[in-house]
């Protein structure tokens, strides 16, 4: 066989294979997947907590929209059921010149900050016009009333035309009831009138129990979810039989239930001493982390609470 006919019988085959690869169906390549549409700064904004520590905002300034100093806040009214922030106690110090006296707003007329200035919190905005605070309902600084009558809150009410402050709900709720929001003035009374309004300030300090009335521990310091007007968690000092030194454990506000029939609001949360053996521990050099909304989604996961900013329905993986 010449050198010639050698080679046509080495291709042959060969292009016979060729041919029937060819022939064979090639799999496709996948269409590139359409990623999903970007969420916004704004968006993201509405869909977590940005909290603060109520030590923190109490003393915070209250500016008007031109950026004009009215005043500070000197003290948070709160509904403890549904920790819920009801009105701020502001004084109005600044160009407005009323600083003898103390004025309740309804905390959702106030724009709450979403940035720190510098190392400390950004001011809270309320546009309000000075001849409207002069005739709001008002206390002499040292003469404070009682915040849990209802007395209290409905002349508040009934000035501001405004319902009082609810927490958010987890399902498309809106996260700054608008200034305008108004409403019926006797309704909103109404749905007051069976309230028991406590200061933030009582109920720092305030003693935790279990069923069983063993003290757990105490209120160090309440977090605040502002922008949805309500307590995110709380932190508890460790204290009484739980023999943990002094520990700091971060707790949701929905996993505790109150005794109104208790004159002094009595604080029960469900859990033994196991319970806070891997609890997730507070710790304020570590603020923020403490502030971060994947932190405080794990601390409701651990107390199986629904995190009350989610949206969705899905269950709380454990």
């Amino acid at each position: 066989m010449t050198s010639k006919q050698l080679l046509g019988a080495m291709l042959v085959p060969l292009l016979g294979w060729t041919a029937s690869a060819q022939d064979k169906p090639q799999p496709k390549t996948p269409p590139p997947q359409t990623p999903p549409p970007a969420v916004t700064k704004q968006e993201l904004k509405k869909e977590v907590p940005f909290c603060h520590k109520a030590t923190d905002i109490v003393g915070a300034d209250v500016k008007n929209p031109k950026g004009e100093n009215l005043g500070k806040v000197e003290e948070l009214v709160i509904e403890p059921m549904s920790g819920s922030i009801d009105y701020a106690v502001i004084s109005f110090g600044g160009f407005l010149g009323m600083g003898d006296k103390f004025f309740a707003v309804p905390f959702s007329l106030l724009k709450a900050p979403e940035v720190q200035e510098g190392d400390k919190l950004a001011h809270f905005t309320f546009d309000v016009e000075k001849s409207r605070l002069e005739k709001a309902p008002g206390f002499d600084k040292n003469n404070w009333p009682d915040v849990a009558s209802p007395t209290w809150s409905q002349e508040i009410d009934r000035y501001y035309n405004t319902s009082k402050a609810a927490p958010a709900k987890a399902e498309g709720d809106e996260l700054n009831p608008p200034a305008s929001g108004k409403t019926d003035p006797d309704k909103a009374v109404a749905a007051n009138a069976s309230t028991k309004l406590v200061k933030a300030s009582e109920l720092i300090g305030k003693n935790v129990e279990n069923p069983q009335n063993d003290k757990l521990g105490d209120v160090k310091e309440l977090v605040l979810d502002p922008r949805r007007s309500r307590i995110s968690y709380f932190v508890m000092k460790s204290g009484g039989f739980l023999g943990m030194g002094d520990k700091l454990f971060a707790i949701p506000w929905q996993a505790v239930k109150f005794d109104l029939k208790d004159k002094n609001l009595r604080l029960v949360l469900n859990a033994n001493k196991e319970r806070f053996t891997k609890a997730p521990e507070y710790k304020d050099k570590e603020w923020k982390r403490m502030s971060d909304p994947a932190w405080i989604e794990e601390v409701y996961t651990y107390y199986d609470t629904r995190p009350y900013w989610k949206r969705t329905e899905a269950p709380i993986e454990k």
